[in-house]
């Protein structure tokens, strides 16, 4: 018996006691000139810092520039279907002064963009011009309510500037995004600094925040509801679930007790009691019932 036992142990030692090994790249976020979010390079061995301007290799194999938005970090490599593209080296004084001259190249592009529009009388407004860093390319980004023929501006453009022209039609909200600004709040617009997708927005958002459904207060620089509707959404709703709503009666007061007020954020209620008084409660000193009633955790008047 004791030999099958330690036959046994010794076959455990011989088996895999390792974990998996598992694949790991070296990443770093970089925030191009166009880009109002950082997006995810490979880092190589390049030596980067926050702050510092390099040159990368987009996707579609272009040279480009751009900023560390943080220091390079080792990630799961699993998390990262696509190819990444790269970052290939610090940027140069020589780097500098061509990104210099694009930037003259980009104003110009716009400036006359905008004059060969106002002649055509086409329906549409331009927001930006970025070039490739090559300056082979520019890409216009524009604004219009529908569907534009552009077929004789890209003529006209490609003849002027000896480029191969690409029209990049936008929304309202991503044209909100190029143009920056500030928000209500006192801080740089969201769709300019951290969102990367523009997800449905609805009045029912505002509802379930308690918010005055005033257009003027609920309208972003874009003209369309704030953005900040959509990813603060989550948290009210979780928290609603919590409270009691508002004319709910509350047991557990020994007395006819009714919710008058709900602070979302605090995660709190107020609550009006028959004799008068009020009293503020907290999220967790509340059950809820099976027949959905709200009850107080620690009884009062008894």
């Amino acid at each position: 018996m004791n030999d099958d036992t330690n036959a046994g142990a010794d076959a455990g030692l011989a088996g895999p006691s390792l974990a998996l090994y598992v694949e790991k790249i070296k990443v770093v976020p970089i925030r191009t000139r166009f880009d109002s979010t950082a997006v995810y390079h490979l880092a190589g061995d390049v030596r980067m810092r926050a702050g510092m301007s390099v040159m990368l290799k987009t996707a579609d194999g272009q040279e480009d520039s751009g900023v560390v938005a943080d220091s390079p970090r080792y990630m799961e490599a699993r998390y990262y279907k696509a190819p990444l593209p790269k970052v290939l080296r610090r940027a140069t004084a020589e780097d500098a002064g061509r990104i210099s001259s694009i930037e003259v190249l980009e104003d110009r592009a716009f400036n006359v963009g905008k004059k060969k529009i106002a002649e055509m009388k086409l329906p549409m407004k331009l927001i930006n011009v970025k070039y490739a860093f090559s300056k082979k390319k520019g890409t216009f980004f524009f604004f219009s309510e529908g569907r534009v023929d552009f077929r004789r501006l890209v003529k006209a453009l490609a003849e002027k500037f000896s480029i191969r022209v690409e029209m990049r039609q936008i929304g309202v909200r991503a044209q909100a995004g190029i143009a920056g600004g500030c928000g209500d709040c006192g801080r740089e617009l969201c769709c300019s600094t951290f969102i990367k997708s523009f997800d449905p927005i609805s009045v029912r958002m505002a509802k379930d925040q308690n918010l005055s459904l005033n257009p003027m207060k609920l309208s972003g620089a874009c003209g369309r509801l704030k953005c900040c509707l959509r990813f603060e959404h989550a948290h009210y709703v979780a928290v609603k679930k919590r409270l009691p709503s508002i004319k709910k009666r509350v047991g557990g007061c020994n007395c006819t007790a009714t919710v008058v007020r709900q602070n979302i954020l605090a995660e709190e209620v107020t609550i009006a009691l028959e004799t008068g008084d009020r009293i503020t409660v907290h999220a967790d000193g509340l059950t809820r019932m099976a027949n959905g009633q709200y009850t107080l955790v620690n009884p009062i008047g008894e």
